[in-house]
């Protein structure tokens, strides 16, 4: 090394002497290092004539602004390095040439590493500030050009405008800097294998051409280190928008694995069809940007037609993250419709479709009011129970969402934090997620301890601002000049703590409950209901409200009517409207974070129907889920009903009580004896463990519920000679028993769930996936719930892979135990166990076929008409479905574009778990087509489902399946989702049990 500087300096100081213009900068061409000339050393004569001469802290800064193209006034470095003015011409020590350059350099190691030698205290002579050099950069750009061809081994610096490379190899990092300022730096077929460092300045002046580059960081001169650390960005410097980062959606509908359409308008009443064009999003000036515009024709798919076209782009499949810090800068349109978002959505769902899997909204933003925007997380359970938390961030006066802004989050366990161009916002911490099939929420910070992927689209129209209308400006344009993930590693992320709610009671000002404990006001109907037929008519606080939704298409009128000596509103409805809440009975009730309340009423129809009632948010809370929805099956009899639920979000003080009844066609509904009480404290329990809606009889047997240790419902038990721990990993989900001491018998260590319902006469399947560190045989029983009676037993041998195991046995034909306990016998050694995915079904049961209805349904042949039918058409179908000639006609002029569109029902069906069922009728089409034919319940729960061919001749059709539960369904006939007029015929529909006349 020092022959080789003693040669440089030499050679700069002939340069100098016959040119007065010497340049210090490195190019590999090859395999020979040669120096450039450059003009990076002129002005230094006295120093290159003596290698050994020292430097001043105003020759070095003028070097460092040379390689890297500042001026020395554009130095943002100059006065924090020289101090003052008088203090530039002094020697400058090597300590601080090497701050200098870290200033200028961020993540620079190199230059603190003892291959530099540096003495702190030493002045930095020539060769040594050629030596630092040397050792930081291979090759430097200082003039504009194009410069191709090469193979660079160390880092690269380009410090000019119009600097264009091509066919170039970087094996290190390169740095452009602030000098490229006045023009574009363009790579073209370009590969880097460090990291490209770009001037905050120029990053939109910086094109990418076919080339392979590792990872893009955006740095300013002395910046500050940051607990977080850059993983993945998209800084939009290529030509075209990157297919390895970004992917999209496209249409207007939700479909399913097999196209089929399963929602409209993205589930949010979406106006826009997205594209992948280049007309909707496209990169200009180093800036994504993502258009909705106004098309002269409509957009048309096998669903519909759209009158405008956006664009939606996501790293699914691509990118996805579990935890960190997600950040874009972006401006954002304004115009009544336009809907710009910024979110994330899980990538596997693990626990349940939307939104038990959870959403992360990092911003989205009503474009009708440009100065917030908002920032929420749903989750909870599936839709339509699921349930959300957010707020929105006020701008400063003067600034709105159509500057740029960068909005983030930072994302730990157990806490979500929402940013502002670096203001925090917004803090959650408390949420659940609850899967259809189970029997607690999964454990905590469920949903949110998942990878996430990243969205960015523009929507036209949907819930969240309205549609656009005539004053829209189009086209909308959303510009994002970059996204960016981080993950934290200057400390470890958080460790999650579920919170606990507070113990809080209603303010003195709120609605306060009646003497006997009711929420609910006037159960009796003294006073006159209030009626809503418009925004602008007045909401009764207190007492009850008659809603009619023009918006809905609902139409009808409430009375008061005795029932069995009480009295009930009654409602009449003469246009059912094209949703649940097109007709609404409400009244408001303060209710208390934490708090468990119980809903009971009594209802009633003159026929066979459904309504649906839930406790929800007002327009403030966006409506809020707080109960789920309950879909009641009414009768012409007076039924009783109830539901619990606790409230999990913030205390409201003007929640509703909804009594939902549009959408389920014109037969009238009574409501009376309303309650709503807190029973917090008061909830009921029991030892029996109901079979879950999957026919599961072990509870959490997938070991992800509860409380941080994942074990609720699950008991370890041990002797005094046995010792054994039971822990869950939060990973990979399995229960764990490191048996240290197993005792002198396999019951010396027991893995026990008690509370099964063990009936008498039916048959069981135990399944479980199990396995072990070493071979070990273990013992499966089923006990009665004191262990005295043993109704079965077996041993499994456990290996060391995890595999699959069943247990069967029949209950004694006079024996039932409501709280029977399965035993995992797991002692009589030391040993390592691993448990997971334990399953206990009911295979066959026995059935008193004299409680079983053997024909539920009725006038199937219909020779009266409708009766005992419903019949539906959504607002976007046109349909006449009629029974005059003992044949079921539906003239379907206009289908829709849902297969429920149009509908033909049975509701009210009373079905036994256990029991196989016959379905047979016959139908024809003067159109071949396809048409669904459900059974389900009123939650939309199927148990039975088929895909049915119509031809123009009729056809008969046979069908069977098993119930899994006793339960009141509905069937259903779906007919719309078809594209031309027709008209289908449905006669002699039969529903009985199968081999029935056997149990007459």
């Amino acid at each position: 090394m020092l022959k080789k500087w003693l040669f440089i300096c030499i050679l700069l100081v002939m340069v100098f002497v016959s040119a007065a213009s010497p340049v210090l900068a490195k190019s590999k061409k090859g395999a020979a290092n040669e120096w450039s000339e450059q003009e990076i050393f002129s002005g230094l004569e006295k120093s290159l004539k003596n290698p050994n001469a020292a430097l001043s802290k105003a020759e070095f800064a003028s070097l460092v602004n040379r390689v890297f193209g500042y001026e020395d006034k554009e130095a943002d470095y100059w006065e924090a390095v020289l101090e003052d003015e008088a203090s530039k011409n002094s020697v400058i020590k090597q300590e601080d040439a090497v701050e200098m350059m870290t200033y200028l350099m961020p993540e620079e190691e190199k230059l603190t590493s003892n291959e530099l030698s540096v003495k702190a205290e030493k002045p930095l002579k020539v060769s040594k500030a050629m030596e630092i050099f040397d050792r930081l950069f291979e090759r430097t750009y200082t003039t504009p050009g194009t410069y191709q061809d090469e193979t660079i081994e160390g880092t690269a610096v380009i410090s000019s405008a119009d600097v264009t490379l091509k066919n170039t190899t970087i094996n290190g990092d390169l740095y452009i800097t602030q000098g490229t300022k006045e023009g574009w730096t363009k790579l073209e077929n370009v590969t880097v294998e460090g990291t490209i460092y770009v001037h905050k300045q120029v990053q939109n002046h910086v094109r990418l051409i076919d080339s392979d580059v590792n990872q893009v960081k955006i740095y300013e001169p002395g910046q500050k280190e940051t607990d977080w650390s850059l993983v993945w960005s998209d800084e939009f410097m290529t030509a075209e928008i990157d297919d390895s980062k970004w992917t999209y959606d496209i249409g207007n509908w939700i479909v399913d694995e097999n196209g089929e359409g399963i929602s409209p308008g993205w589930g949010n009443n979406e106006q826009e069809y997205y594209t992948d064009s280049p007309e909707n999003s496209y990169i200009e000036d180093g800036k994504l940007v993502i258009k909705a515009q106004k098309e002269e024709e409509p957009i048309t798919d096998q669903f519909g037609s759209y009158d405008y076209t956006s664009a939606k782009l996501k790293t699914k499949g691509l990118f996805s993250k579990k935890y960190g810090k997600f950040e874009a800068r972006m401006k954002l349109p304004e115009g009544q419709g336009f809907w710009p978002a910024f979110w994330m959505m899980p990538e596997d769902s693990v626990y349940g479709e939307w939104a038990a899997s959870g959403e992360i909204d990092i911003m989205e933003a009503a474009g009708r009011d440009t100065s917030n925007i908002g920032g929420t997380i749903h989750y909870g359970s599936q839709s339509p129970n699921n349930t959300y938390r957010g707020t929105e961030y006020h701008f400063p006066e003067g600034t709105d969402y159509t500057d740029y802004h960068t909005y983030s989050v930072e994302w730990e366990p157990g806490e979500i934090r929402w940013y502002v161009d670096g203001e925090l916002y917004q803090t959650l911490n408390n949420w659940f997620s609850k899967g259809e099939d189970k029997a607690a929420n999964y454990t905590y910070p469920a949903p949110f301890d998942q990878e996430f992927y990243l969205i960015m689209n523009l929507a036209v129209g949907g819930w969240y601002g309205g549609n656009a209308d005539e004053t829209t400006p189009f086209p909308g344009i959303m510009e994002v000049d970059y996204v960016r993930v981080y993950e934290l590693t200057g400390r470890d992320y958080k460790e999650p703590v579920k919170p606990e709610v507070e113990e809080e009671e209603l303010p003195e000002d709120a609605k306060q409950p009646l003497e006997d404990g009711n929420l609910i006001y006037d159960n009796q109907y003294t006073r006159e209901i209030n009626q809503v037929n418009s925004g602008s008519d007045s909401y009764d606080p207190l007492y009850w409200n008659f809603l009619q939704l023009p918006d809905f298409e609902g139409a009808g009128s409430i009375s008061t009517a005795d029932v069995d000596g009480e009295t009930f509103a009654k409602t009449e409805i003469s246009n059912p409207g094209n949703a649940l809440w097109s007709l609404q009975l409400i009244q408001n009730a303060a209710i208390v974070e934490g708090h468990t309340y119980k809903v009971s009423f009594d209802a009633k129809s003159n026929t066979s129907r459904n309504m649906m009632t839930k406790v929800s948010g007002g327009a403030e809370r966006g409506y809020a889920n707080y109960s789920g929805e309950q879909s009641i099956a009414l009768t012409d009899q007076v039924q009783s009903y109830e539901y619990t639920f606790t409230l999990n979000q913030e205390t409201d003080l003007a929640a509703r009580l909804e009594f939902n009844m549009g959408a389920n066609g014109t037969a009238p509904v009574w409501i009376g004896n309303v309650r709503m009480e807190d029973i917090t404290g008061m909830e009921e329990t029991s030892d029996q463990k109901t079979p879950l809606p999957d026919g599961n009889h072990v509870y959490n047997g997938t070991f992800d519920q509860g409380d941080q240790s994942r074990m609720i419902y699950w008991n370890v038990n041990t002797t005094d000679d046995a010792v054994a721990e039971a822990s869950v990993d939060s990973e990979t989900r399995e229960l764990h028993l490191d048996i240290s001491e197993g005792g002198d018998s396999p019951e010396a260590v027991q893995l026990n769930q008690t509370g099964l319902q063990l009936l008498k006469g039916n048959t069981y399947a135990l399944t479980f996936e199990g396995r072990a560190e070493e071979n070990q045989s273990i013992e499966v029983a089923f006990l009665s719930k004191d262990g005295t009676v043993r109704y079965a037993e077996q041993e499994v041998q456990l290996t060391k892979d995890m595999n699959t195991h069943e247990v069967t046995f029949e209950m004694p034909q006079d024996i039932t135990d409501r709280e029977g306990q399965l035993v995992f016998n797991t002692g009589g050694k030391s040993a390592s166990i691993y448990l997971d995915n334990v399953v206990l079904l009911q295979t066959s049961s026995f059935i008193d076929y004299s409680n079983v209805d053997l024909y539920p349904l009725t006038n199937g042949d219909f020779t009266a008409g409708l009766d005992d039918w419903s019949t539906y058409i959504h607002f976007d179908a046109g349909a006449e479905i009629t029974a005059d000639n003992g044949e079921l006609e539906a003239h379907i002029t206009n289908p829709g574009n849902e297969m429920w569109s149009v509908l033909l029902e049975q509701p009210g069906l009373q079905l036994s778990k256990g029991v196989t069922y016959e379905l047979s009728f016959d139908a024809r089409s003067t159109v071949a087509r396809d048409i669904e034919l459900t059974v389900e319940n009123a939650s939309y729960q199927r148990y039975f489902s088929e895909k049915i061919s119509l031809e123009t001749e009729t056809q008969s059709f046979d069908y069977e399946w098993n119930m899994t539960a006793d339960d009141t369904v509905s069937l259903k006939f779906l007919m719309g989702q078809f594209a031309e007029a027709h008209d289908i015929y449905i006669d002699n529909v039969v529903l009985q049990v199968k081999n029935a006349s056997e149990y007459e």
